[in-house]
């Protein structure tokens, strides 16, 4: 995907600072700006608060951290994540912002999809540049070490992307959800609930897998065989045929001749971004979907996966995701699906989609609470419900994990719009209690 766009980049200003001095939008005369500006420079060109509001109201502008993979393979998610981000703050700050505060910066981070990483900028973001909250992060394995963190650091953080349960998880082992953690997006435990109801539907017995070897593909695995086992449903799980490649691998041919010669009836994959783009095309060059009858795609209806492949992603895939830009069909969702496509001469991808919403979120809680005091904020987030264009949700109070439905269907290639669409697409409501049911008497958390 690529940073050529046509959306309007006068209004893009220093609010979306990057701590390398980079933009990353798609804006024609933002570096330009820079030049004139210099990279640290902050918003100095805010109006200052209107006479007669509160002392709350008069605090001056808010403040917020955004942390995503910004560079290497996995970026798109980051750009995706940023573009919902600036149009959210756009909005509203152009509708008086929020509580009468203007959003005056969000200072993006890259995360490197590192651990390390990641801690370092949510410590400095709050220790140093005095965020008044967190939003973003990609990676499972990096949420779950941040999480722990934030807690510390006494600041909300609301998760677009990092979908592993267990960071919304309070109890129990490898749990690290805490007062202060919270999710906006479907998790992984809800997606793959739906997964479990298209195999219901599919005359499919033997399974394998093929994922990222790190949490994010291993649990998808463990959470797959659960709910099928809950469900009933008698399948024969191939861990022999089981392959892992590595995050960002260049050639999963080994993979999928280790599949092919396994013969299993499906495969359920968890291989997301450039990884999922770079195994469908390898794949269509062997004998994979001459063997595979099903192919499962957890994430495979991510609009960064589809675009990218254009037609070369096959037709008749059973694929997931987070939001899809067509559903639900609503005023919110199409109004945000229209101006995100004329802005930025793309659909809107899950990403985008959390990140928005995920801004939408902070200015709900604080104006609810009349206050930008993280305590004050994170109450209100506790069994919020908040509609989007993702449609109606809440966030659950204990779990603090947004109860979405999962979404999945098949893949069929439109010439008109040049990218897949899901034909039919199936939104499969995911209960709190129906999904914490099926994995009673597993070690695997709802997290819900």
């Amino acid at each position: 995907m690529g940073n050529d766009f046509s959306g309007d980049g006068d209004s893009r200003n220093d609010r979306y600072q990057r701590n390398d001095g980079d933009f990353r939008t798609p804006a024609v005369g933002r570096r330009d700006f820079l030049k004139a500006a210099g990279a640290g420079a902050a918003a100095t060109s805010l109006a200052g608060p209107a006479v007669g509001l509160s002392t709350a109201k008069q605090q001056g502008p808010l403040r917020f951290g955004a942390i995503y993979i910004l560079s290497g393979f996995a970026s798109v998610y980051g750009e995706s994540a940023e573009l919902g981000i600036e149009m959210a703050v756009e909005e509203i700050n152009s509708q008086g912002g929020i509580d009468g505060r203007e959003i005056g910066q969000v200072l993006f981070r890259d995360s490197e999809a590192s651990a390390s990483t990641a801690i370092q900028h949510a410590r400095s973001l709050v220790q140093q540049d005095n965020v008044d909250g967190l939003i973003g992060l990609d990676s499972s394995g990096v949420a779950l070490k941040v999480a722990p963190v934030v807690r510390q650091l006494r600041r909300p953080l609301m998760i677009t992307h990092a979908a592993t349960p267990f960071v919304t998880t309070q109890s129990g082992p490898n749990a690290q959800g805490n007062r202060y953690v919270y999710r906006d997006g479907v998790n992984l435990s809800q997606n793959l609930y739906g997964a479990a109801n298209v195999a219901q539907d599919l005359d499919a017995q033997s399974w394998t897998t093929i994922g990222p070897d790190y949490a994010f593909g291993h649990q998808t695995w463990d959470y797959f065989k659960a709910y099928t086992q809950g469900m009933d449903l008698g399948l024969n799980y191939m861990e022999g045929a089981t392959a892992f490649p590595q995050l960002g691998a260049s050639d999963f041919t080994p993979q999928i001749n280790k599949v092919v010669n396994a013969d299993p009836d499906a495969v359920v994959t968890s291989l997301w971004g450039g990884d999922l783009v770079t195994f469908l095309k390898q794949a269509q060059n062997t004998a994979f979907f001459d063997t595979v009858d099903n192919l499962l795609m957890t994430v495979g209806a991510a609009t960064d996966v589809l675009q990218p492949l254009g037609s070369d992603m096959p037709d008749g895939l059973w694929a997931g995701t987070r939001y899809w830009f067509r559903a639900p069909q609503s005023d919110a969702n199409d109004q945000f699906r229209r101006k995100f496509r004329n802005r930025y001469d793309q659909f809107p991808s899950y990403n985008a989609q959390n990140a928005y919403t995920g801004m939408y979120l902070y200015k709900k809680a604080i104006e609810q609470a009349g206050s930008a005091e993280p305590d004050a904020v994170v109450s209100q987030w506790q069994g919020m419900q908040h509609t989007g264009p993702v449609g109606q949700f809440t966030i659950d109070e204990q779990s603090h994990q947004a109860i979405l439905p999962a979404v999945w269907g098949k893949t069929q290639y439109s010439q008109d719009l040049g990218i897949s669409l899901l034909e039919p697409v199936r939104r499969i409501d995911a209960p709190a209690d129906r999904l914490r049911s099926l994995l009673d008497g597993s070690d695997l958390p709802a997290g819900v």
